[in-house]
């Protein structure tokens, strides 16, 4: 079974890089840590394709419950920003 560090190097290009540092330091927070919160909220909303027309995406989204993906991703990003 392979192992996981929990790093992961991207390359962006460098207009994002001056844009995810600007925010990053206007909201006290880390360009790591900007990058988890949307690594979460992507992972929580693991039934939207970007690639899918937006009638297939609605139809696969009428069960979700909306109000408890809210609470579920501000509660992934209260999690990173808490360090859990």
């Amino acid at each position: 079974m392979r192992s996981f560090a929990g790093k992961i190097l991207i390359r962006v290009p460098e207009e994002i890089h001056k844009q995810l540092a600007k925010e990053a330091f206007e909201s006290g927070r880390s360009i790591n840590q900007l990058c988890l919160e949307a690594i979460i909220a992507r992972k929580a909303l693991k039934n939207y394709d970007p690639w899918k027309g937006i009638d297939q995406v609605r139809d696969k989204n009428k069960k979700l419950n909306v109000k408890k993906l809210q609470s579920d991703i501000a509660k992934a990003i209260r999690d990173v920003r808490s360090g859990k």
